[in-house]
């Protein structure tokens, strides 16, 4: 009986420090800190690359005539400017995780 609560304390003890460690550190400064801004950059670095890859595919449609000048101009324009304010979003959110 004695075995069975040392063992059910040393394993709460575990679990205890395990949970603990990671503020522990964020304490003392050796941790990295709790970011919300990660899984948004991951997001728009998928963002980013689909984005590219419209306007490739945009591109190539263009030079082998299955998207007439005007279309091409158009969502050239519109999947440009999507790049460009997702590019700014993420130096914008690389700039405040720096600082």
């Amino acid at each position: 009986m004695t075995f069975g609560i040392v063992l059910a304390c040393l394993i709460g003890l575990a679990a205890l420090a395990w949970m603990i460690f990671p503020v522990a550190l964020q304490a003392i400064g050796k941790g990295e800190p709790p970011s919300s801004t990660r899984p948004e950059l991951e997001d728009l670095y998928i963002q980013r690359a689909g984005t590219y890859a419209t306007l490739k595919e945009l591109e190539f449609d263009h030079e082998t005539g299955k998207l007439i000048e005007e279309d091409y101009r158009e969502l050239r324009a519109r999947y440009a400017a999507e790049a460009a304010q997702i590019l700014r979003r993420i130096d914008d959110l690389e700039g405040a995780a720096r600082s």
